[in-house]
């Protein structure tokens, strides 16, 4: 028995030895590698960053010239070398990857079966701005895992091509789809020839398409799509999308917007919205919006009062002086409370004046509206 357990032991031993040098091994083989590979990409590292910083103007030819064992080593560092740079130094740099065939590579990768491979292709395309990449992205957009999908839509919002558009909105309309405010950046992106499209999304059976149709228009600045966006704010069924219309109404700036939210605030309407309409007044900078905020700072509405209060801050002198006849109204009140009695503050005065205080703080920063100590 001794012997069979000493000979069971050394096995034992020769396997960890074995393992040991296997993984020792291995860790050299890889160092060598990667030193190697440290080696290959130090001239074409040093060879892209001067071709960079001279904006392109000399070295295209000595970089395409560069040899495949040496560029494949340089290849990721020249890859996040064109996601940062921009203007003439990142089109001629796009330049030397067509000629490298390295679009053509990521174009047939977008068709792999590894996801990783297909959401890398979709990232260089996105970098490289590449139009023509376009159509093969958005088929992207239905791929069954979700990390490939995100990386579409953010090369999608790289190339800008307005085309893009309705089937990034498609996308939306899916059980797992991509984040709402990745889709909104990327739509944006997509600049102003998107608003068509993103204007008739707005008739999409799907509340979440809706609204992030309306926060696109909204940071657009699509004044056309106004009416239709007053429209959405007035009759849809659902309360995000009615919010998310009051405040996109605000952040168009235009005084079309002003009837539209001021009927938002009406004493029927839920409670968030006519604080989303109180909220977008102070940014529409309208100051046919002072005396509709002032009622409102007696609002039973906790949040709505609040808002009003803020967005009376935000609409400059006229809005500071609303504020401060709320305060002095309410001053002159508590004066004539009978006996010497210690009034409480009401509600508007209280709103008033924080609001007012915040003012200050700004007038203090150097902001030029005049607020009374």
């Amino acid at each position: 028995m001794l012997g069979v357990f000493t000979a069971v032991l050394d096995v034992l031993a020769g396997v960890v030895v074995a393992a040991v040098a296997a993984i020792v091994g291995v860790r050299v083989l890889r160092k060598a590698r990667r030193q190697r590979q440290a080696a290959l990409a130090a001239g074409p590292r040093q060879s892209l960053l001067a071709f960079v910083a001279d904006n392109g103007e000399r070295g295209s030819h000595d970089l395409v010239a560069i040899p495949d064992d040496a560029w494949a080593a340089a290849e990721p560092g020249a890859l996040a070398l064109l996601g940062k740079v921009r203007g003439e130094a990142h089109l001629a740099l796009v330049s030397v990857f067509l000629q490298r065939g390295v679009a053509r590579a990521a174009l047939g990768d977008l068709r792999s079966r590894s996801r990783v491979r297909r959401a890398r292709a979709a990232q260089v395309l996105g970098d490289l701005e590449l139009r023509m990449a376009v159509p093969e992205l958005c088929r992207l957009l239905g791929d069954r895992h979700d990390e490939v999908r995100v990386v579409a839509v953010r090369a999608l919002g790289r190339i800008g091509d307005p085309a893009a558009a309705w089937r990034l909105i498609a996308s939306l309309d899916r059980g797992d789809p991509v984040p709402s405010l990745l889709a909104t950046h990327t739509l944006v992106q997509l600049g102003a020839e998107a608003e068509v499209t993103l204007s008739a999304a707005l008739d999409h059976p799907q509340a979440r398409v809706r609204a992030v149709c309306l926060d696109a228009l909204g940071l657009l600045g699509a004044t056309g799509s106004l009416h239709r966006i007053a429209r959405l704010l007035r009759e849809d069924a659902y309360l995000d999308v009615r919010v998310a219309a009051a405040t996109n109404l605000g952040r168009l700036g235009t005084r079309g917007a002003l009837e539209p939210l001021r009927l938002a605030l009406g004493p029927a309407r839920p409670a968030a919205l006519r604080a989303a309409a109180a909220r977008a007044l102070g940014e529409l900078g309208a100051p046919g919006a002072v005396p509709i905020l002032a009622d409102l700072l007696a609002d039973d509405a906790f949040h709505v009062a609040h808002e009003a209060a803020h967005a009376l801050r935000r609409l400059g002198q006229q809005g500071t002086d609303a504020l401060v006849a709320a305060v002095e109204t309410e001053r002159a009140r508590a004066g004539q409370a009978s006996a010497g009695a210690h009034a409480r503050p009401s509600t508007s005065a209280s709103h008033a004046q924080e609001a007012l205080a915040l003012a200050r703080i700004g007038a203090n920063a150097g902001d030029a509206v005049a607020v009374p100590a």
